[in-house]
């Protein structure tokens, strides 16, 4: 058998692998090398290398769920861990993106990572304002994501949450939102995780073509959030109608909390410039920037890539 061979732009790679007679729960499937491999958020977030593959798993057992597979990755400390389940396909929806990793990978080293090993000495964080948010003490936390797909950023926030502040996260509420075609795996995230995170989950649909006219379900209306979260999402058609979404939801929370606190975190790996538009878009409706970092990604054979981080709130 000839050992298959990976090409720089290959989204897909077909292999056939002969398993022993015994029987086998689960399969790894990663490079040989340590240095290729991502097994922990600062081997993402240090951007340092020519590119990293992060090792994907998948179960043996024949079931519905045979074109499943899920990744993990170590957080800072070692002993926890994010996992998150995607989708053997073509699907945009149900896969893990870069832009959602890079920055759950960076937020946790910001959060987690501030407290330098053997040292005890306290890292800057890059972001202050976010890092503020996150790790406030004086009551609960509410964060909304829009666009979740299967939820890598938000399940990644939720589980910093848990590990940094147990006592705010408990307190805390995470809602996931995006379209149907997003529920069922978010909602299977949202259970592999369920002992995993300290604060409250949930999953609700929204249509930006409903949240752009303040047209929410019962579990947006249901409190102020503090903090908005989205990645990968500025390649989209509809980047009005999520503008105006972001608008509504900040107007919404006033309603709760007077004057809104409701900030928006974004990432976003730029893939072509009518993506500015978003920011034009962003500026026209109040919105401002707070404070931004760019994240390098490297790319195995390729260009190296960036993911940008934005933190805005509207006065």
């Amino acid at each position: 058998m000839n050992p298959p061979t990976w090409r720089a732009g290959m989204r897909v790679l077909k292999v056939d692998v002969l398993l022993p007679p015994q029987p086998i729960e689960t399969v790894q499937v990663r490079p040989t090398s340590r240095q290729l491999t991502a097994l922990i958020t600062d081997d993402i977030s240090s951007g340092t290398g020519d590119g990293l593959i992060l090792p994907v798993f998948a179960d043996l057992a024949p079931g519905p769920n045979d074109h499943i597979c899920f990744r993990s990755l170590r957080l800072p400390g070692g002993t926890a861990t994010l996992q998150v389940e995607e989708e053997m396909g073509e699907s945009m929806a149900r896969h893990v993106w870069d832009g959602g990793l890079t920055t759950a990978s960076f937020v946790a080293n910001m959060i987690l990572g501030q407290t330098a090993p053997n040292t005890g000495t306290t890292t800057k964080a890059s972001l202050p304002m976010l890092a503020n948010i996150l790790q406030q003490n004086d009551g609960p936390l509410n964060i909304m994501e829009l666009g979740c797909g299967v939820g890598i950023l938000g399940l990644g926030v939720a589980r910093i949450l848990g590990v940094s502040s147990h006592a705010t996260a408990e307190k805390s509420t995470l809602l996931m939102t995006d379209l149907p075609d997003a529920e069922e795996r978010t909602l299977a995230n949202i259970a592999r995780s369920a002992d995993q995170t300290a604060c409250s989950v949930m999953y609700e649909n929204l249509d930006w073509e409903d949240g752009k006219d303040g047209i929410f379900g019962p579990e947006v209306m249901s409190r102020a959030w503090d903090l908005v979260i989205l990645s990968d999402c500025t390649y989209n058609d509809l980047l009005p109608q999520l503008v105006k979404t972001l608008s509504a939801v900040h107007a919404h929370s006033a309603k709760h909390s007077s004057p809104s606190n409701t900030n928006i975190l974004l990432s976003t790996k730029p893939r072509h410039s009518d993506e500015r538009e978003f920011f034009d878009l962003m500026s026209k409706d109040g919105w401002s920037i707070q404070e931004e970092v760019k994240l390098p990604l490297p790319v195995l054979n390729d260009e190296a890539q960036t993911v940008e981080v934005y933190l805005f709130s509207k006065s």
